[in-house]
């Protein structure tokens, strides 16, 4: 039957701009003919159009390599799936058991795709969900990179793509090579992310199977832009925080290391800060802060005060001098956002420390056996508050290869426990991470308190060491 007397008008010559475009198969009327006269007429061409060129290539258009036979596919699911579209209602009936398991199986597939931003984790999770519904006997999905198509469910990095995969993400269309083999392109918009690659050992893919893996597919391909996108806003935010973060000073007394590390949740910039530096008269002064909040506004506050608490200080005010300053700067600025903050000062040549804290943890000083003891002195109330806060100083001397830690409440804190487990946590990793440089140690205690878990806050460490006087 032809297209003319299925189906005629601006219909058909819809359908005619279609193949010419490729977006449907040559041969493709006269399974069509049949579905379209029992379409409602009242369905805009453009929505019949668009949906036949989802489901078609699944059912009719796939392309056959050397080795496969091509069979006209029967009536049946296709059908289904194309007036589904169209008229958001099946054929009269209850539903098959296989409708309801197919229903079931992408309904998995649909969360599985949306609940991890993680994109190899969630490939990972749909490749799993693919197998255990037999699908597929085996499964690979490769990801359009810049270098090529790569295997984004194994961890063997000399796993290549084949000639049926690349022709997939090339045509954009699902390939077959023999019964056996079948590589479907993942396609989101215009865009085409990757391939699914599906392998059966014992029986081959069916015009129901092929349809199916077109919707797995089309789920993971959501998936896979929404946790690229995600990836990529989470790699901007974290290299406009490091881009913020100030160089740290140089000194023959001092061996200085800080670590900033982000968020493992959700997509933000921070309000953490570290900065070291030394004024004319060769003190050293060490600050780290935290500003309440995460996104722009926080990142905007947190620069201010670090460049005001850097300028108060090198103008020679003490660290509790320094901190009522940035109090008041941050009380004029009328915004809602508060701020702890901790301000070191180290005679280089005495090992002398000076400090005071604005609603901050304390500082930890680790001495040359590996002790360590928190500075847990009286403090001041968060920056930034509804008063003038009185804002206490205090000074201790170091012995020589002590050092001194300060820190951003994201190490100590977690959801499973209290602050004050939080701070013993870290005093005994400072106790088991006493040796090494201090590169090392910040490094080693770091691991010892995040290890390889998420954290739902940034965390920033310093750690100073006073060699002692020559």
């Amino acid at each position: 039957m032809s297209v003319e007397r299925g189906v005629g008008g601006p219909l058909s010559r819809e359908l005619a701009r279609a193949v010419r475009a490729g977006r449907l198969p040559a041969n493709a009327w006269a399974a069509l003919a049949d579905v379209l006269e029992s379409l409602d007429p009242a369905i805009p061409v453009g929505d019949v159009v668009a949906s036949l060129t989802d489901v078609v290539p699944s059912e009719l258009g796939e392309i056959d390599l050397p080795g496969q036979e091509v069979r006209t596919p029967a009536r049946g699911r296709g059908d289904r799936d194309l007036r589904w579209r169209l008229t958001d209602k099946p054929d009269a009936g209850s539903p098959s058991r296989d409708d309801i398991d197919r229903t079931a199986f992408l309904d998995e597939v649909s969360r599985a795709s949306a609940t991890s931003l993680n994109s190899a984790e969630m490939l990972t999770q749909v490749s799993a969900l693919v197998q255990s519904h037999r699908l597929a006997d085996v499964t690979r999905v490769w990801r359009s990179t810049d270098d090529g198509l790569l295997c984004a469910t194994s961890s063997s990095g000399d796993v290549q793509a084949d000639v049926t995969a690349q022709q997939a993400l090339i045509t954009r269309r699902s390939v077959r090579t023999g019964a056996h083999r079948l590589s479907v392109p993942l396609l989101a918009g215009r865009h085409a992310l990757g391939v699914l690659d599906l392998e059966r050992r014992h029986r081959g893919f069916t015009a129901d199977d092929i349809s199916l893996a077109h919707a797995v597919a089309g789920r993971a391909a959501l998936g896979l832009r929404n946790a690229y996108e995600y990836e990529r806003e989470h790699e901007l935010a974290e290299r406009l925080q490091y881009a913020m973060l100030p160089a740290l000073v140089e000194s023959d007394e001092l061996d200085i290391a800080a670590r900033y590390r982000s968020s493992t949740r959700g997509v933000h910039i921070g309000g953490d800060w570290y900065d070291a530096f030394s004024r004319s008269d060769g003190t050293v002064v060490l600050t780290v802060g935290d500003v309440t909040g995460h996104g722009l506004d926080a990142a905007v506050v947190m620069g201010q005060l670090q460049n005001a608490l850097r300028a108060y200080a090198l103008e020679g005010h003490g660290p509790a001098s320094s901190l009522r300053l940035v109090h008041g700067l941050l009380r004029e600025s009328r915004g809602s956002l508060y701020a702890t903050a901790v301000v070191v000062e180290v005679q280089v040549c005495t090992g002398t420390i000076r400090w005071a804290s604005a609603g901050h943890p304390p500082p930890l000083v680790q001495d040359a056996s590996g002790a360590v003891a928190y500075l847990d002195a009286d403090h001041g109330p968060m920056l930034g508050i509804g008063l003038s806060p009185s804002i206490p100083e205090h000074a201790r001397a170091l012995t020589p290869d002590s050092a001194v830690a300060l820190y951003t409440d994201g190490l100590i804190e977690r959801r499973t426990s209290d602050i004050d487990a939080g701070m013993a946590r870290l005093a005994a990793a400072f106790e088991r991470c006493g040796d090494g440089k201090v590169g090392e140690r910040t490094d080693n205690v770091l691991h010892e308190m995040l290890g390889g878990t998420d954290h739902d806050d940034d965390v920033c460490l310093l750690l100073c060491r006073w060699l002692g006087s020559a």
